[in-house]
């Protein structure tokens, strides 16, 4: 398992009175007025050791937030991409773990649950940079993203713009872009109702 980088963890904690441990390798960017906030009884631990996967990376642009809530542990894997755009919020819950190769894009604003398992390869996105524009009436460009508590989202899944119920299960490799109930499952693309009152275990 890859070592703590001792400075940056420290600088980090001191900085935004919190327990913010980094791993080293992890890439770091903090823009002007980015700020992690993460309260007591809850820790950020970034650049987690993996079997795949590059190092981590966490880019806040300017006034970007990053919250961690609810209580426990809050986990970035290595290998997993978090850019979080100017003035844009994301919040993750404790006891949550965002594994290797899963990209977060946070354009505004993005809240994920206590007890959520991100798979490998995931995509969450709540917007583009792109205007699209049907029959002359344009689209918005940004849409929240909410993910309820304990969500499982399979490997190689894409989030757009939708809120998924607690205790769902996406499918691998499914693209939801419409809103998902509690306890269901979900799969395909787009992602449809498959199962109903589901429970799940790690």
């Amino acid at each position: 398992m890859l070592g703590i980088s001792l400075l940056r963890s420290l600088y980090l904690s001191a900085r935004f009175g919190a327990r913010i441990i980094v791993l080293r390798g992890t890439r770091l960017r903090l823009e002007r007025g980015a700020r992690i906030q993460v309260p007591r009884g809850c820790r950020l631990l970034i650049g987690k050791s993996h079997v795949a996967g590059g190092p981590a990376s966490l880019h806040m642009m300017r006034n970007a937030r990053l919250t961690v809530h609810g209580q426990g542990r809050a986990t970035i894997s290595r290998g997993a991409r978090i850019l979080i755009m100017k003035d844009a919020r994301l919040e993750i819950g404790g006891e949550t773990t965002i594994h290797c190769s899963t990209t977060v894009t946070c354009f505004k604003h993005i809240s994920i649950g206590q007890s959520c398992a991100i798979s490998w390869n995931v995509n969450i996105l709540d917007g583009n940079l792109h205007e699209l524009i049907v029959d002359g009436v344009p689209h918005p460009r940004s849409k929240p993203v909410t993910l309820g508590g304990y969500v499982w989202i399979g490997c190689g899944a894409t989030i757009l713009g939708a809120s998924i119920g607690a205790g769902a299960v996406v499918g691998a490799g499914s693209v939801v872009v419409s809103d998902v109930p509690e306890k269901a499952v979900v799969a395909g693309n787009p992602a449809r109702i498959i199962r109903k009152n589901v429970t799940w275990v790690i």
